[in-house]
């Protein structure tokens, strides 16, 4: 077995990002992809009647603090990023609000003052405190700081579409982490000017101009460990074997791989309780900018209705028409994905119409429902109440020569940088691995317990 070599399962944005990193050491490197595509939760569209719009149905936001994925963006030439941060207002009861500036506060003055405490008060948690708020909801924790009902149903809107179901059911440390760790814009600022697909594809290209291979439609089905190495049976029986791997996989999709020897139990465990948030995007195709007020309008608003949170995807995009994205959360996401096409077309419509009396019919429509999606069975880690410090801490253990990564391990959930920070982590993990004279070694296969093989529990 070639010393440095690895195996990436997932060519997402963390498995191309781990392999980059091998690959310029000049190591062997083979990805696996279940998918008939590159890119995993990162998915560009553009209509067929508009080519020259794009917008994104999977990640959209790199964040004014995200600087491991601007470095890459930097380093291959995809700057300069297009500014995607949106002036806001809420449809709320059928009525529009007032509209707010990116970044404004739009609650009392109270409930400020009471978050801001709260953030100064993060600064010092012990690790015995920070357990214990982990074990509340953001809800509660808002509610007993002194957020009022109607503040608390707007803190919901707004919120909701951070972690992708409502606040009453998000772990407080990883809320308080998300906000107290970020800009005022939540991180939601740039965009990969030409789609952030541009990322994944520059990723592939420099892991295949080295020492890398992509390999697609090849869904792992079991990883066996040895004293010679890692060997990989994916999709056919085709057989793929290296001294190192990576499994950046979403945690649902992890239990669905045979281990021998198999994983701890906790970390078995972990996985199957790690849920992912239910999304439904939904970008409208529009033949004019009705939206538009003028050439600096950033159009965005959170609705009590169909639509959640509805936004210019073509913000700043140059030439005729426009798209506009609802991007719709927990139960309305799967409300709405058992619609039919013309139904969700209308539902939209008519919030659109709440906002803009006069808001035309859109022209086309395209729909992306994450939580069926076959792989990650949502669109990124939720992390519920009493979650945090345990399940995140099991499922980043490498087990022996299998390490792990992807964006539900990252210290923010969510965001294309947390899949690639954990891509280059296990990266470094495995660099480092490989120059230690005491690998630990696997059982040999001719004596694998029984206990190794047996079925696990549905539990």
């Amino acid at each position: 077995m070639e010393r440095k070599s690895c195996i990436v399962i997932g060519a997402g944005l963390s498995g191309l990002a781990a392999a980059y990193e091998l690959t310029k050491a000049n190591w062997r490197v083979i990805v696996l992809e279940a998918r008939e595509r590159t890119g995993g939760r990162v998915f560009t569209f553009r209509f067929p009647e508009a080519p020259h719009l794009y917008c994104e149905l999977g990640g959209e936001w790199v964040g004014n603090g995200h600087k491991n994925i601007k470095a890459l963006c930097d380093e291959f030439g995809l700057d300069p990023l297009k500014r995607h941060a949106f002036d806001f207002s809420f449809l709320e009861g059928g009525k529009i609000g007032e509209r707010f500036k990116v970044g404004t506060w739009p609650f009392s003055k109270k409930a400020e003052v009471a978050f801001e405490t709260l953030r100064d008060e993060a600064k010092n948690w012990s690790p015995r405190a920070q357990e214990v708020l982990d074990r509340k909801d953001w809800w509660t924790i808002l509610r007993d700081r002194g957020f009022t009902r109607e503040e608390l149903l707007r803190r919901d809107l707004m919120d909701s579409t951070d972690f992708g179901e409502s606040i009453r059911q998000v772990g407080g440390f990883s809320a308080a982490a998300e906000y107290f760790g970020s800009n005022k814009n939540d991180e939601m600022d740039f965009r990969i000017t030409g789609g952030n697909i541009r990322l994944v594809e520059a990723l592939q290209k420099r892991v295949t101009r080295r020492y890398g291979r992509v390999h697609l439609n090849q869904e792992v089905k079991a990883i066996r460990q040895d004293r010679e190495g890692v060997h990989v049976v994916a999709s056919g029986g085709r057989a793929y074997h290296a001294a190192f791997c990576i499994c950046t996989v979403p945690a649902r999709t992890l239990t669905r791989i045979k281990f021998v020897p198999t994983i701890p139990d906790e970390q078995w465990d972990a996985a199957k309780q790690l849920q992912y948030a239910r999304i439904m995007k939904t970008v409208l195709l529009f033949k004019e900018r009705f939206w538009m007020e003028n050439r600096t309008t950033k159009f965005s608003c959170f609705t009590d209705g169909a639509s959640d949170f509805i936004f210019d995807s073509t913000l700043y995009q140059e030439g005729p028409g426009g798209i506009l994205c609802s991007y719709a959360i927990g139960d309305k996401a799967d409300d709405l994905n058992a619609c039919s096409r013309h139904k969700l077309k209308a539902l939209i419509e008519q919030d659109l119409r709440g906002i803009f009396t006069s808001a035309p019919v859109a022209a086309d429509i395209e729909a992306q429902p994450w939580q069926k999606d076959e792989y990650t069975q949502g669109a990124y880690a939720l992390y519920r109440p009493g979650q945090w410090f345990g399940l995140r801490a099991i499922l980043q253990e490498p087990h022996e020569r299998v390490y792990f990564a992807g964006e539900h391990l990252a210290d923010e959930q969510g965001f294309m940088e947390g899949a690639v920070v954990t891509g280059q982590d296990a990266a470094a993990n495995v660099l480092k691995a490989s120059t230690s004279t005491l690998l630990r070694r696997s059982p040999h296969p001719a004596i694998v317990s029984y206990s190794q093989l047996r079925r696990r529990p549905l539990g």
